[in-house]
């Protein structure tokens, strides 16, 4: 039984793999090296007003209306946002109470998993 070695390249990382031949067919790999560890993408804060909270992104999508304008008085439980996620609208609503100090979003916009979309102080 002979044993080959295969270079993979997988986005931009080379992996080495043996594979044993069986009857003179390939079999499954019988081991793989791991790469290195690869540093986790660095994401802005999801608060960026001084002493303020704020309202962020429950999952990834699309704007499709900010129902809120800076300096409106707003309560917990209020929509701020409207988010097309999956093919379905969802309604955001404020965690908190106070008044938007910034709209970070615009509808049309599309956002990420816990990006802040409006600063609440």
């Amino acid at each position: 039984m002979a044993v080959r070695i295969f270079k993979i390249k997988i986005e931009g990382r080379i992996y080495e793999a043996e594979v044993e031949e069986i009857g003179g067919v390939s079999a499954a790999a019988s081991s793989v090296s791991t790469p290195k560890a690869v540093s986790p993408v660095k994401t802005p804060p999801v608060v960026t007003a001084e002493g303020g909270g704020g309202v962020s992104a429950p999952m990834p999508g699309k704007i499709v209306s900010v129902n809120v304008t800076r300096g409106q008085q707003i309560k917990t439980g209020d929509i701020v946002v409207i988010l097309e996620a999956m093919k379905m609208e969802q309604e955001i609503k404020s965690s908190l109470s106070g008044t938007v100090k910034e709209i970070l979003v615009a509808a049309g916009d599309t956002v990420r998993k816990e990006q802040a979309l409006i600063v609440v102080g």
